[in-house]
């Protein structure tokens, strides 16, 4: 198993606990559907900002969704496996994405029997 932390807001967070990623989900006033799910390892590296201030921008963008949170789940490595593109995104950047026909389906198969959580943060 490895921890997984997907910066976002309170409101999306505790809705991805309770019914798993969603590859229909749109934001608020959203061009297209999410597609996909992503999430870091817990220690980085961040090529792309750590889910920490994703999560602050999020909040920001949505100030009426309950503050920045990160949902941490555990998610079997079989499982990320699937979704690690050693091309485009190696495991060794720390950021792994879950999409259609690359371990999505799998971890919203597998996603009632994972450890996750809502982690609340305050953005400085």
């Amino acid at each position: 198993m490895t921890i997984l932390f997907h910066g976002t807001t309170q409101h999306r967070a505790k809705l991805i606990e309770e019914q798993g990623p969603d590859p229909n989900f749109v934001e608020p006033n959203g061009v297209g559907r999410a597609e996909s799910f992503s999430a870091c390892l817990v220690f980085g590296p961040f090529p792309l900002g750590t889910p920490e201030a994703y999560a602050c921008l999020k909040a920001k963008g949505f100030p009426s969704e309950g503050g920045p949170a990160m949902l941490g789940v555990d998610v079997r490595d079989d499982i990320i496996t699937l979704a690690v593109d050693e091309k485009y995104f190696p495991l060794g950047q720390g950021f792994v994405q879950f999409d259609e026909d690359a371990g999505l389906e799998e971890l919203r198969e597998n996603w009632p029997n994972l450890r996750r959580r809502v982690i609340s943060l305050e953005c400085r």
